[in-house]
């Protein structure tokens, strides 16, 4: 039996339609009760808010439950007549809800959305909610402060911008220190160190945590693929590295810091303490020169020169300086079997040495994302605070399968539509190689099912993953979709060209993956501080 009958949906549909609804003139008779004055379905805004404040780009949404389909894995099942018009129909209105937000956080603006119940149950709630974005917005804001502090990452050759924007954003915290002195001589060549007294509201996508439940440090940061999956858990990031300036250019845009550079020329001692160590380092091989050379004179080898010279080297040296809790390292599966298995041998060895339990799996990131992507994850805890009894176990995998066709845009520009040239030299090229029986070529993407791995590469000609056309030519992914592909967040902002985009999110990680990780990491971090 249907839940409403026809006349009530009628009356609803007829209400839905009109302005002024019951829930919305709640909400905004009680603002308007504490003195705040807002606009009433601002046409100028996409998707008609119903109260906007245009001074602070606030956008506020009263939804009614039905049409905007709360719960709707569950509440679709409850309608009994008129079935199919009624999902597409509300279906539709999750979609659209979906576009607006995220075209409107892109546009800077702060979408609040309510349900009906909520404003009914306590409207004084959601008017404290309203307020305090209010208050937050009329802090100074860091997008208007970081023009002053000159912040352009592709020029942070001394790391200056580096030490000005960790030291903001943990001027509250003790490791503020740590950047103190090269941040205020930078602020004071400005002429504004006054400033930073002041409270900031941090118009970034992804600020940190105020009361975190742990530090971790993020090393190899790329775009903060791993910084996403920590800070969503509680975390706060206090030093990152990276030392590709474009990456650098992202990663700024979406946490309001610029990574350090070359991790190398960083003294370990100069990093904050932390708890959790993160990083996504490149494969290399260890040589035995050093080694041998040493050997060869009669001096003794310590555990840590056969990583000499390697980036895992400088994970290492900071392992054993800091001594966090715990640590999370990423890398292709490959590791594994890298120079015939003596890589991975030489790193276990090392960490194993440095006094950590160890825990390794190679995941797929099909169960968490529409792509086929092997990483191991090596997870260590220091001995010397868990015994080597952490209890600790990777997330269970999902079974529900993922179809790249939830991720792909509905109206994607022409531009990513291969040209004949490329498809037909792509074609000829896979040609040539299946006749001398190789597999090289192409990957035409099923639609339900998973693409390929996401590569760095993907910008040269999107052979890997191309999508499907009626009528038209193949087409690559566009770089909204390779972030989706890799899980990130809608509002993540993409702020370099194409190229860079593509490179960026083929070096990154599966940002869920690394969150179900780091819910696992918590958990034991949480068991050793209870």
């Amino acid at each position: 039996m249907d839940v409403l009958t026809k006349e009530q949906r009628r009356k609803n549909m007829k209400a839905i339609k009109n302005k002024g609804t019951k829930i919305e003139k709640l909400l905004a008779n009680t603002l308007w009760n504490k003195g705040y004055r807002y606009r009433k379905n601002n046409k100028k805004i996409l998707g008609t808010p119903d109260l906007t404040f245009n001074k602070y780009k606030i956008a506020i949404f009263c939804d009614g439950e039905f049409f905007h389909g709360k719960n709707w894995e569950f509440q679709k099942y409850r309608i009994k007549t008129n079935t199919e018009f009624w999902h597409k129909k509300i279906e539709h209105n999750i979609e659209r809800d979906k576009l607006i937000n995220e075209t409107l956080l892109r546009d800077g603006w702060k979408v609040i959305r309510f349900w009906g119940e909520e404003i009914k149950k306590n409207p004084d709630l959601c008017a404290c909610k309203i307020e305090q974005e209010i208050e937050k917005r009329k802090m100074l804001k860091y997008s208007e402060f970081r023009k002053k502090l000159n912040i352009d990452p592709l020029k942070d050759v001394d790391n200056l911008q580096a030490f000005v924007t960790h030291y903001l954003q943990n001027l509250q915290d003790i490791a503020a220190p740590y950047f103190q002195e090269p941040a205020i001589t930078y602020l004071n060549k400005l002429d504004i160190n006054r400033q930073i007294k002041l409270n900031f509201n941090w118009d970034i996508p992804f600020p940190s945590s105020k009361n975190p439940k742990f530090k971790f440090i993020d090393l190899f940061a790329g775009i903060g693929g791993i910084r996403l999956g920590y800070q969503k858990v509680g975390g706060k990031c206090v030093f990152s590295s990276e030392n590709n300036k474009f990456a650098k250019v992202t990663y700024e845009a979406n946490f309001g810091e610029v990574p350090f550079g070359d991790i190398t020329l960083i003294d370990e001692k100069s990093i904050p303490d932390h708890d959790v160590l993160l990083a996504g380092f490149p494969c290399q091989p260890f040589s035995i020169a050093g080694v041998s050379k040493k050997n060869s004179l009669g001096r003794e080898t310590g555990f840590l020169d056969k990583t000499q010279g390697t980036l895992f080297f400088d994970i290492a040296r900071i392992l054993k300086e800091k001594r966090p809790k715990a640590f999370m390292l990423e890398n292709v599966k490959n590791l594994l079997s890298h120079d015939k298995g003596k890589t991975f041998k030489v790193i276990y060895n090392t960490l194993d040495k440095l006094n950590y339990s160890l825990h390794f799996q190679v995941i797929d990131g099909k169960h968490f994302v529409p792509q086929h992507r092997e990483r191991i994850i090596i997870v260590g805890f220091n001995k010397e605070i868990f015994n080597g009894n952490e209890k600790f176990n990777f997330p269970k995998l999902s079974d529900k399968k993922r179809a790249i066709k939830e991720i792909l845009e509905k109206n994607p520009d022409n531009k990513y539509t291969l040209s004949d040239k490329l498809w037909n030299y792509l074609q000829n090229y896979a040609a040539r190689h299946k006749a001398k029986g190789n597999g090289f070529g192409y990957g035409l993407t099923d639609l339900d099912g998973v693409s390929r791995t996401l590569s760095a590469r993907y910008y040269k000609d999107g052979s890997e993953i191309l999508i499907p056309q009626e009528g038209l030519n193949p087409r690559r992914l566009t770089p909204r979709e390779c972030a989706k592909l890799q899980g990130f967040p809608d509002n993540f902002i993409i702020p370099v060209s194409d190229n860079q985009a593509y490179r960026q999110f083929g070096n990154s990680v599966v940002t869920p993956l690394i969150n179900a990780v780091a819910i696992q990491v918590v958990n034991v971090l949480n068991n050793i501080n209870g």
